[in-house]
């Protein structure tokens, strides 16, 4: 994961476990293929300047202070409208979902899929002020955490014949 933003669209966290032998062990499988466009996708927005604010606000997973969890301001005005367009840069990085719910993959296809959207709808929050940074970085890593079980479980079921 680069230096972006904590909420990350969660899928960051399979992009970068997927590839390396969650569910087909090919690199080229159409989940691996999928993944890794999406995962460059994000980066290439998540490395913009102009998002530069929200990485301050939200650091990457696993690099959240305490300071950041327990961060009880809302986003300034500022803040929201940045929000606002990171969802809408983002847009263009959701995965297909024909392409990662083939029936080998099916688990951590819908598992990715799942943490998008509702990475998004964290995000949505923030942008309408309904969160704190501290909400907003709690809930993501939250999210982190539920889709590592996920994903762990989908490597174990998709490895057992």
């Amino acid at each position: 994961m680069s230096g972006i933003t904590g909420s990350r669209i969660l899928a960051l966290l399979a992009l970068v476990a997927l590839p390396a032998g969650c569910g087909s062990t090919q690199s080229n499988s159409p989940l691996a293929m999928e993944i890794g466009a999406s995962a460059a996708c994000v980066g290439e927005v998540e490395g913009r300047p102009a998002f530069a604010p929200l990485r301050a606000k939200s650091p990457p997973l696993g690099e959240m202070s305490p300071a950041n969890l327990g961060d009880t301001a809302k986003p300034t005005p500022e803040e929201q409208e940045l929000a606002r367009g990171y969802l809408t840069a983002i847009a263009a990085c959701t995965p297909r979902a024909e392409a990662i719910l083939n029936p080998r993959d099916q688990a951590a296809g819908r598992a990715i899929l799942t943490t998008w959207h509702e990475q998004e709808q964290l995000y949505a929050a923030l942008a309408s002020g309904r969160l704190t940074w501290g909400q907003f970085n709690r809930m993501t890593e939250a999210l982190g955490r539920r889709m590592d079980r996920q994903l762990r479980t989908a490597m174990v079921a998709a490895s057992t014949p």
